[in-house]
């Protein structure tokens, strides 16, 4: 409920003071208009973004909602295409993009959104797999944010670096994700395996 968001970041933006972000993540959970109700609701809170409040096909309803507001949009995790992360920058849909190199085909397309949203001035702070993105927001003018997701620490072995507020890029060749197989089988519910036969 709206009334409920408004209280809860009011108490949060009250805990934590003015010098913290506050980052709000919808999951594409709302019509143009009760986003456009929110967001003004909202307004005072001095959130650095709001993600996802609309389904990512909706690009005119995100173009409403980026016209309505100074609040930032943050869209990307739910967009596969480097076409898709244009129109929205051209049509002025967004303000943060948010790509995803596990969803958008890899580094090369990765970079070439980053590159994209440079020129229209948009900072990239991208979506989930914080190994491989941290490497990349450090290869790019524009890198903003890498979200870090402390679930997946179980399940690696090198943590990803953070010193004074800032994520470190690794110096180990790869692409920074190293897996532990071993606490990855024991969270695992069965192991399937393929044989080939000729």
């Amino acid at each position: 409920h709206g009334s409920e968001d408004v209280a809860r970041l009011s108490a949060v933006r009250k805990a934590v003071g003015d010098g913290y972000e506050i980052m709000t993540d919808s999951n594409q959970g709302f019509s143009v208009d009760e986003a456009v109700r929110r967001a003004e609701r909202l307004r005072d809170l001095d959130l650095a973004w709001i993600e996802e409040p609309l389904p990512a096909d909706d690009i005119d309803g995100h173009v409403r909602l980026s016209n309505s507001t100074a609040t930032p949009i943050a869209v990307g995790e739910s967009l596969y295409s480097i076409r898709h992360f244009r129109e929205y920058m051209q049509k002025g849909g967004c303000n943060i993009i948010q790509v995803d190199a596990g969803r958008i085909g890899g580094i090369t397309p990765w970079l070439k959104v980053a590159h994209a949203a440079e020129a229209f001035d948009m900072p990239v702070c991208p979506h989930f797999l914080m190994e491989l993105h941290v490497s990349l927001v450090c290869a790019i003018r524009n890198g903003k944010y890498v979200e870090y997701i402390p679930q997946l620490d179980e399940l690696t072995g090198a943590k990803m670096r953070i010193e004074n507020g800032h994520a470190l890029a690794p110096s180990e060749p790869g692409i920074g994700i190293d897996w532990d197989w071993d606490a990855v089988k024991a969270k695992s519910i069965a192991e399937f395996t393929t044989a080939i036969v000729k």
